[in-house]
């Protein structure tokens, strides 16, 4: 969705466009430029376009409105670490959402999931800047 050198940004479904914002606040605040990866499959996972990208940037982010215990960043985390450990700069970072039942109300709902504030924030912390 978006080329990028500093860092790796993999998201799917909702999470994609909250990425690229994402992503372009990074660029236009912080002089952070991140890739974003649109996953758009879990099956098949398109680990090739994945890491090349962590080859190419040497950090790796998720976005996912998962729980973070069991969602599809870990399985991905898990194939990098085996496949491309030697090229990460850093831990992969995961962006989840808390580990509460997820709201049924919108506006609680939107409190819950990642947004680009989070994402903004947890990729330039993670980055040092």
């Amino acid at each position: 969705m978006r080329a990028g050198r500093d860092a790796t940004i993999l998201a799917l479904a909702l999470m994609v466009p909250r990425a690229v914002q994402a992503a372009e606040q990074l660029k236009a605040e912080h002089d952070i430029d991140c890739e974003v990866v649109d996953v758009r499959s879990l099956v098949p996972l398109d680990t090739r376009t994945i890491l090349g990208s962590v080859g190419r940037t040497h950090r790796l982010f998720t976005v996912e409105e998962n729980p973070r215990l069991c969602g599809w960043g870990a399985e991905v985390v898990s194939i990098v670490a085996d496949e491309a450990f030697y090229d990460l700069d850093g831990p992969p970072v995961r962006i989840t959402t808390p580990h509460i039942p997820l709201p049924a109300a919108d506006i609680l709902e939107d409190l819950a999931l990642p947004n680009v504030e989070r994402i903004v924030e947890r990729v330039r912390r993670s980055l040092g800047s």
